[in-house]
């Protein structure tokens, strides 16, 4: 098995020198596709596959002021929103 990937290899090389256009497309394409389909894998893992880096992720929210239509939306400021749950309270 060792001598026949050796022998591969050697025909391989001879192939590649007699014609080295296709030698140099074929090893750009190869790298284009490994670098492409690990910047893929690398995008998923961090947005999908990572947990997020701190507790109950799931309980996260953003509260906005305004109608979406109006297109005037703003977020709701820490403060704003503790005087919002005042009003609530009473």
């Amino acid at each position: 098995m060792l001598s026949d990937l050796g022998r591969d290899s050697r025909y391989a090389i001879r192939t590649w020198s007699r014609n080295p256009g296709f030698a140099i497309v074929a090893i750009l394409t190869l790298a284009l596709g490994i670098g492409a389909a690990t910047a893929v894998f690398s995008i998923v893992e961090a947005i999908l596959l990572r947990p997020l880096p701190y507790a109950g992720p799931d309980r996260i929210v953003a509260i906005w002021d305004g109608h979406i239509t109006d297109g005037n939306l703003a977020k709701i400021s820490g403060a704003r929103w503790s005087a919002w749950s005042e009003i609530r309270r009473r």
